[in-house]
């Protein structure tokens, strides 16, 4: 299947299933207001209630007994008896019922946020795509080609529309030049002109270096690149801005969102540079003007400088390398994870935090909030390493050292780790130990363990999913 296919596949069956749960979600809000009805008329009351029972038994099957029961007595005009108060009483008192009521708000909020998700499926805007392409279960080289179509598309557009711009603009511009027959001129304040070109060349050098530290992510590269990367840009930093989400917990590392981010700050600071320096040797410019490309080539100078340290940081961090990885295993010598009942993908990512490991990364050192199990019952500092929404929680022994608790989703790895840490201390602090002294029978015991679990997660198919 051709990948714009199989992004239509998915957006159409991602829609169907927003529906569906919108339609649950909207039941729910209407068996709350159904159910909290005033009862000062009784009658009013129970004939709303047996008029919609089909809705409030499709989400509390387990109330068809006591609906069976008031709509008996309801036909035989005897609501006054003692049995219906009884029903009634044990329909209002059902946990599940009460949870309806007591999350109606809850359930309003998310009925509006899956009408905007909806929307913007259904609307198909860019930065809509690239949020949903990022979070479909599939495989990332999936997404690459489904966001490359998406984006090269995009740009097609917008180069069409630009071209329509720039006719439109050259149309005007000779429009005015027929109504003067002289070009005006402006007169540069030749002191704040001296001052400003001195204040570039201080700065001149340093762009320079870091242009041509990073020109490799351009040199040779065509038009339709170049376009990609401004589109791709554009889309994660709008999907940023609107849903405040960590991209990368997306997997967008793996998309090379700070090459792509880089790639652009180059190419701005270029287009910036030339024109500064234009201006600055044009006697036609003003100060305003010049002032004006000056302020915008800093700025992204600053940016390319700040990206450039995350950059320099993580090549040292990808440099670093350690085999000494462990995991904690109980007295049968099996782990607090169980990898079979993770999907394919959960596997792979779950190798790929492994892999992680090897190269000395970890997620703390960057200061990201998910990194840190925070509690002081705990004896252990237990960190967390995240890919997509997959967590592995861990303790970092002497010499840089791994030793793995569980693997688990993010929605349960604080939980698991949690109750690891706190019901397993002493076997914890055992093979810490162990790691230290290099206990042999220890050590044969970890690399039989590894290999098995290198075993599990390489396993083709997805057949328990």
């Amino acid at each position: 299947m051709e990948p714009k296919e199989k992004y239509e596949q998915l957006i159409e069956e991602q829609s169907q299933e927003l529906k569906r749960e919108l339609d649950n979600y909207r039941a729910m809000i209407k068996s709350a207001e159904i159910l909290s009805m005033p009862k000062d008329d009784i009658q009013k009351y129970i004939s709303n209630l047996l008029e919609n029972q089909k809705t409030l038994l499709l989400l509390f099957p387990q109330l068809i007994s006591n609906l069976q029961i008031i709509k008996f007595f309801w036909e035989n005009n005897a609501l006054e008896i003692e049995q219906v108060t009884i029903a009634l009483n044990n329909i209002l008192t059902d946990e599940r019922v009460k949870d309806c009521f007591s999350n109606k708000e809850k359930y309003q909020l998310q009925a509006k946020k899956l009408e905007s998700e909806i929307k913007e499926l259904d609307e198909k805007s860019l930065s809509a795509k690239a949020s949903f392409i990022l979070k479909a279960n599939i495989t990332d080289e999936e997404k690459i080609s489904i966001l490359k179509e998406l984006a090269y598309e995009s740009c097609k557009n917008a180069t069409t529309k630009e071209e329509a711009k720039l006719q439109t603009q050259d149309k005007e511009s000779k429009e005015i030049e027929t109504l003067f027959s002289e070009e005006a001129t402006v007169n540069v304040n030749e002191e704040e002109l001296k001052k400003l070109k001195e204040e570039y060349l201080k700065i001149k050098d340093s762009i320079e270096s870091i242009i041509s530290k990073y020109y490799y992510l351009i040199k040779g590269k065509d038009e339709k690149y170049i376009n990609y990367n401004r589109e791709m840009a554009k889309a994660i930093k709008a999907q940023e801005s609107k849903d405040n989400l960590n991209l990368s917990a997306l997997g967008i590392d793996e998309f090379q969102y700070k090459d792509i981010s880089m790639t652009v700050l180059l190419l701005d600071m270029l287009e910036t540079k030339q024109e500064l320096e234009l201006q600055l040797n044009n006697t036609n410019t003003t100060l305003e003007d010049i002032n004006d490309y000056f302020n915008i080539l800093k700025e992204d100078y600053n940016k390319a400088i700040a990206l450039d340290s995350i950059l320099t940081e993580e090549k040292i961090e990808e440099e670093k390398t350690t085999n000494e990885i462990y995991f904690l295993l109980d007295e049968s010598n099996s782990p607090f994870f169980d990898m079979d009942k993770f999907s394919k993908e959960e596997k792979k990512r779950s190798l790929s935090l492994v892999e992680k490991f090897e190269k000395g990364i970890h997620d703390h050192e960057k200061g990201k909030k998910h990194t840190k199990l925070q509690s002081r019952r705990h004896k252990f500092d237990i960190y967390i390493n995240k890919s997509s929404n997959m967590c592995v929680s861990y303790i970092r022994a002497k010499d840089n050292k791994v030793l793995i608790l569980t693997f688990a989703h993010l929605n349960n790895i604080f939980d698991d780790s949690n109750s690891i840490a706190q019901n397993y201390t002493s076997l914890i602090k055992n093979t810490l130990k162990n790691i230290e002294s290099k206990n042999a029978l220890f050590l044969e015991q970890q690399e039989e363990f590894t290999e098995q679990f290198k075993t599990i997660v390489a396993i083709k198919g997805d057949e328990h999913k």
